[in-house]
């Protein structure tokens, strides 16, 4: 009768939701059915004992690396099919070889990453979506970049107005009148802008704001020319479909809630960042401090919450940036599925659909399955040289379906690697070309065609800033960006004091170095040297951008650190691996990491709140019955989310705390740090396993390798013989 441990390894679904190789093909026959086992001499290479305490030897095919170095390893990163080590016990004795450390996820799903995250996690995004909403009523209405524009942009849809060639569109007479009805300007000169403070009693009643429609007046000027026709269109078809959805609407919404439904539509885009970078910091390092780091950031970053609460198609290009980097990590984790370069390439459309910024992640994509595919080969070939070396014969050819993904678990694995695993990842590659095409890469065709230029530049906008050279041209282009970065709001109304800024900037800038410099093997090195691409990409395309104007006009024109923020989690991740290459201090990071991001947003608000609501002479009870006033949400639903913004800042902080005082630091409900799921797998391909005076840890976060107990009889002890590719077994010898 099979074991417990087996009934579980062959059960149809493990936890992890992958189907097992009988779900997939029918359950095994019975023990009736098959008649007697087939002796080891003529089966498939089952293992078999020896007399003394020496390796496990097959009787047939070659002799596997795993099987000279101990026990192999567990089924949960041989690919899809096998039970996750979650559902085993701990092991023991020889099953508890360092190959079960090995961590299932190794295809992309995001549904796992959905159902993997942890509670701490999910309290680090609940508590920036909820720290996004309080900056959406923090910012006066059209105090953000361009807002008044981008609003335009998605009623112009909403209305039907569709969307002309760059320079045939004006802002509408409606989006004229709301700048008037908003706490844009003064009541003297309404149209001019106001750094503050708007008071309780300029307010509108709700009751009496006008409706979208009732916004013209009669003698108001010509709207300015619409700038947003030179952008992708779906942020704003996304906010149109958002703003006819309630009764009546567009044109009978107050032109207070188009703002406010906006607004919330871009909270909703920006709000997943913590959980995205999380997952993408745990698919590089295989470390807890790295992924909770990673989360933070976000948080620490008041320009990123400004933005993000704001009506801007800079929120739709982080969520597909961020995206595109989550799947990017799993590619170069060696996940080179046709179904993960879909992903991939539909990522990378939406964000080209977003803005033109997005084209940034087609190398980076590139670069990616290409070191997917060196390293397959590398595989194969120290598979092969180990094999050689122990005078076994050459692995039978194994055949494996097209698009089947090489895992660098396989190549861990040894024999479980197939030689297609070495072939050109063309499949993927062409898979996501067409799925970048189909998903909005086709609209810079059609500028190719139509204005012969990339993105077209709008006739008649406001050049910019006039320079008096390339001297100051640089000066404004790193000191704007990193300032901007940071916390600049509004239309350059405040920023956050400079020293700040170029604080977080070195300290930014020395994690990311520090996690390359410390980083174990090579090929995570590279990974993390990838990771900074995209804010680099970014950073040169806006330089080329603004240094041509420059060139054209003597004007400088689109500089900002908020065109850096669709490589936010990339860069994340860097500065996550930075932080957990402290050693036994790394459980201390994230403490560290949300008292900096507390200080921040705090010296943001400080600034903001007395300049827009406050005002000289008036205290904080004032300033926030002003905000209330001005707010197109009822009073009661701003207090409460201003109180669950408290609460689980709270409940942050108290993890955070309790992560950093346990002795091996992990989360509520997880398990021990020596048990199953704890060693890097890139540590394991490199045999970096540790040994009896200590666990190695690559990022010193307490994975303690399990040592095989002396005392276990050798016939208890097991080898992972492979069947097929990605189809494994455990038997008893």
């Amino acid at each position: 009768m099979p074991s417990e441990a087996e009934n579980r390894l062959t059960s149809p679904r493990a936890r992890n939701g992958r189907l097992s190789p009988e779900a997939r093909n029918g359950p095994a026959p019975s023990e009736a059915e098959k008649g007697p086992p087939p002796k080891a001499k003529n089966g498939p290479g089952l293992p078999k004992a020896t007399n003394g305490p020496g390796p496990l030897k097959a009787t047939n095919g070659p002799v596997p690396p795993e099987a000279k170095n101990g026990p192999g390893p567990s089924e949960a990163e041989n690919g899809p099919g096998h039970a996750a080590a979650a559902d085993r016990r701990p092991a023991t004795g020889a099953d508890a070889g360092p190959r079960e450390l090995l961590r299932p996820e190794v295809r992309f799903r995001p549904w796992r990453v959905l159902r993997s995250a942890p509670a701490p996690v999910w309290l680090i995004t609940i508590l920036f979506t909820l720290l996004l909403g309080s900056w959406s009523v923090l910012v006066p209405q059209y105090h953000a970049p361009d807002e008044p524009h981008h609003v335009d942009a998605v009623m112009r849809l909403a209305e039907g107005k569709g969307w002309p060639p760059v320079g045939h569109a004006t802002a509408s007479p409606e989006t004229v009148g709301s700048i008037v009805e908003a706490p844009y300007g003064t009541r003297d000169n309404p149209r001019e802008l106001a750094v503050g403070p708007f008071t309780e009693a300029d307010a509108t009643d709700r009751a009496d704001r006008p409706e979208w429609r009732e916004l013209p007046r009669p003698g108001q000027p010509a709207g300015d020319v619409q700038q947003m026709m030179q952008h992708p269109p779906l942020y704003y078809l996304a906010g149109a479909a958002l703003v006819k959805l309630p009764p009546g609407a567009p044109q009978d919404l107050r032109f207070d809630l188009v703002i406010g439904l906006l607004r919330l539509m871009s909270v909703l885009m920006v709000a997943p960042l913590p959980l995205i970078a999380w997952a993408a910091a745990e698919r590089i390092t295989e470390s807890r401090a790295a992924g909770r780091v990673a989360a933070l950031l976000p948080l620490a970053i008041p320009m990123l919450t400004h933005i993000g609460s704001s009506v801007n198609n800079d929120a739709l290009l982080v969520l597909a940036g961020a995206l595109t980097t989550l799947a990017l990590c799993y590619v170069l984790r060696g996940d080179t599925s046709a179904r993960t370069g879909c992903w991939v390439g539909a990522f990378i459309g939406i964000a080209m659909l977003s803005k033109s910024l997005g084209i940034v992640f087609v190398p980076l994509a590139v670069v990616a399955y290409l070191l997917a595919w060196r390293r397959a080969r590398g595989a194969l070939a120290r598979e092969g040289a180990s094999a050689g070396e122990a005078g076994a014969l050459p692995a039978p050819e194994r055949t494996r379906a097209d698009g089947a993904p090489f895992l660098l678990a396989e190549a861990a694995a040894g024999p479980a690697v197939s030689p297609a695993a070495a072939r050109f990842p063309w499949r993927p590659l062409l898979t996501g070309t067409v799925a970048a095409l189909a998903f909005g890469a086709w609209w810079f065709v059609v500028n190719l065609v139509r204005y012969h230029t990339f993105q077209p530049t709008t006739p008649g906008f406001v050049l910019g800033t006039e320079l008096s050279g390339w001297g100051e041209f640089a000066d404004v282009l790193v000191n704007g960006t990193i300032l901007r970065w940071w916390g600049e709001f509004g239309w350059f109304e405040a920023n956050l004091p400079e020293l700040a800024a170029r604080i977080g900037t070195v300290v930014v800038a020395v994690l990311a170095a520090v996690g390359i410099a410390a980083a174990r093997p090579r090929a995570r090195r590279v990974d993390l040297v990838l990771m900074l691409w995209p804010t680099a990409g970014l950073f040169g395309l806006m330089t080329l951008q603004s240094g041509l104007h420059f060139h054209d006009t003597s004007h400088a024109s689109g500089i900002s650190g908020r065109y850096l923020f669709a490589g936010l989690v990339a860069l994340a991740v860097g500065v996550g691996a930075g932080a957990a290459s402290a050693g036994r201090l790394s459980r201390f990071t994230p403490l560290v990491m949300l008292a900096g991001a507390v200080a921040m947003q705090a010296m943001a608000i400080c600034v903001l709140f007395p300049r827009w609501w406050e005002g000289p002479g008036g205290d904080a009870r004032d300033g926030l019955d002003a905000l209330l006033a001005w707010s197109p949400w009822p009073p009661v639903a701003v207090e409460v989310v201003l109180g669950l913004c408290a609460l689980t800042l709270l409940a942050v902080a108290v993890w955070a705390v309790v992560f950093a005082i346990r002795p091996v630091p992990r989360d509520p409900g997880e398990r021990d740090a020596g048990k199953p799921g704890a060693m890097p797998l890139a540590d394991l391909i490199a045999g970096n396993v540790g040994g009896p005076a200590g666990p190695y840890d690559w990022f010193g976060t307490g994975a303690h390798p399990l040592q095989p107990d002396a005392g276990t009889p050798q016939s208890d002890q097991t080898l992972t013989i492979p069947r097929r590719p990605g189809a494994h077994r455990h038997r008893k010898a």
